[in-house]
């Protein structure tokens, strides 16, 4: 049976890594100080290897979807955000578009939103260099909609 520190400094890992945020990460598992964690020799050397074994597992799909995602994907959840600000939860909130958030002098929130035409032409650069990328495309955008192929079309 796996030690219960073992146990909170893997699930402190887990929650770091999809945050980025040690505090964040250390109340999402109930492990105390995130600073603390983040400067132990065993949580760097986990951390180390997460991130390792995830770099492995990227690949270029992985990377046209998340463009296509950002090129196309709704801002829907962030314009809630903004219009709600202090009433919506973020932690339910789809903020992907989001590429930063700041609270202004006078109480208010201010969104930047991902550059889409930068994903876009990005993906079209991914997608020039390779034959066969429109078809990489298609089934990259037909997933980041939920859909099956016959969605896109309009006849």
């Amino acid at each position: 049976m796996e030690k219960t520190e073992t146990r909170r400094q893997r699930d402190f890992c887990r929650a770091y890594l999809r945050t980025m945020d040690p505090e964040r990460a250390a109340g999402v598992c109930g492990c105390g100080d995130g600073f603390a964690l983040l400067a132990t020799k065993a949580v760097r050397e986990r951390l180390e290897k997460m991130r390792e074994t995830a770099a492995g597992q990227i690949c270029r799909e992985d990377v046209l979807r998340r463009l296509a995602q950002l090129a196309f994907g709704g801002a829907n959840d962030a314009a809630r955000l903004a219009l709600r600000w202090g009433e919506a939860d973020p932690e339910t909130l789809d903020l992907s578009a989001v590429a930063e958030l700041k609270v202004t002098d006078k109480g208010g929130l201010e969104i930047k939103l991902v550059d889409r035409v930068r994903a876009l032409e990005t993906l079209y650069g991914l997608l020039e260099n390779d034959g066969g990328g429109a078809a990489e495309l298609y089934r990259a955008l037909t997933e980041a909609a939920g859909g099956d192929e016959g969605s896109w079309d309009h006849g």
